[in-house]
């Protein structure tokens, strides 16, 4: 089982956490938006769509748009799951031998999903344990 993180002792910390924060919630909100764009993209642009598969690749990623909305931090938790998915999935299709350049893209966005959404979570955390100690 994972540590609980610690609440920053200062002000000065609590800040520097609350810029990193940010910037890890920039990321998710960019790469996930990028997931979404790329499947919606690829689906409009072919001669003939594929609808079903559309829906399977983007309504597991809406599911999470209310609480990334909000910043919760279990929504950031659970999104890094899901998108544990995508990565596998993006992974075997660029070590086939008829990998397409959306693969390698969906490689580099699920890497930075999932660490950015990791590290969001953990610094929300520490976040909310200082709001509310203060």
């Amino acid at each position: 089982m994972g540590m609980a993180p610690k609440p920053p002792e200062n002000t000065e910390q609590a800040q520097h956490i609350k810029r990193k924060l940010s910037v890890a919630r920039t990321l998710v909100l960019a790469t996930y938006s990028g997931l979404l764009l790329m499947f919606t993209l690829l689906t409009l642009f072919k001669a003939e769509p594929n609808w079903p598969l559309w829906i399977v690749q983007v309504v597991p990623l809406l599911i999470f748009a209310p609480g990334l909305k909000r910043g919760y931090h279990r929504t950031y938790s659970w999104l890094c799951f899901v998108v544990l998915l995508y990565f596998t999935w993006a992974v075997t299709n660029t070590l086939s031998p008829l990998a397409y350049w959306r693969d390698y893209l969906a490689v580099a966005l699920t890497v930075i999903l999932f660490s950015s959404a990791m590290m969001a979570s953990r610094w929300r955390q520490q976040w909310w344990l200082w709001e509310n100690r203060h």
